[in-house]
C-alpha cells in the first residue's frame, strides 16, 4: 500500500491530447505540444492534482519503434513541458497491440491501477482527459471518474 495523503490525479492521454499524433510518435523531432493541453495541466497542477500520462503505445509490439525510442520521445516531452511550467509525475504506457488482449491497453484500466499502486491517489476526485470518447472516455467510465475531451477543454 502506498503511503501519504491521497491526492486526485489528472490522468491524461499523450498522442492527440498533449502532443500532435504523428502517428506512432517516437521521433523527438516530431514533437509538437498543444498549448490548450499545457494550460489544462497547469490549471490542475495548481489545484494540487498529480499529472499522470496514460498512453497506448502499440507501435512497440508492432515493431515500429523500440522502448528506447519511446523513452527518448517521452524524455523530450517531459523537458518541453517542464520548460512550459508543467511537471509530469509519471508516464504509464501499454506496448501491446489491440489483438493481444492485455489489461493495460486503454480502455482497460490496468495503467491506472498501476498508478494507484505507485501513488496515493484520490480516484473519486480524479479526472481523465483525452481525445477519444471511445477509448479515454470509456476508461474513465469504467473507473467511475470524470472525463474531459481535450477538444472541449479549450477554456483553460
Amino acid at each position: 500500500m502506498v503511503s501519504g495523503v491521497p491526492r486526485p490525479a489528472l490522468f491524461i492521454d499523450r498522442d492527440g491530447t498533449i502532443n500532435r499524433d504523428c502517428p506512432y510518435c517516437h521521433d523527438p523531432a516530431q514533437l509538437h505540444v498543444f498549448m490548450n493541453a499545457v494550460k489544462l495541466m497547469k490549471h490542475y497542477q495548481k489545484l494540487g492534482f498529480l499529472i499522470i500520462v496514460i498512453t497506448n503505445q502499440s507501435g512497440i509490439n508492432r515493431g515500429y519503434f523500440t522502448e528506447d525510442d519511446l523513452e527518448r520521445f517521452n524524455s523530450a516531452l517531459l523537458r518541453r513541458l517542464k520548460n512550459m511550467g508543467v511537471k509530469i509525475d509519471a508516464i504509464y504506457y501499454c506496448p501491446h497491440r489491440p489483438d493481444e488482449g492485455c489489461t493495460c491497453r486503454k480502455p482497460e484500466t490496468g495503467l491506472v491501477k498501476n498508478a494507484l499502486s505507485d501513488f496515493p491517489i484520490d480516484l473519486e476526485h480524479s479526472v481523465m482527459v483525452g481525445d477519444r470518447d471511445d477509448i479515454d472516455g470509456e476508461m474513465a467510465k469504467r473507473l467511475g471518474i470524470e472525463f474531459l475531451n481535450i477538444s472541449q477543454a479549450a477554456h483553460f
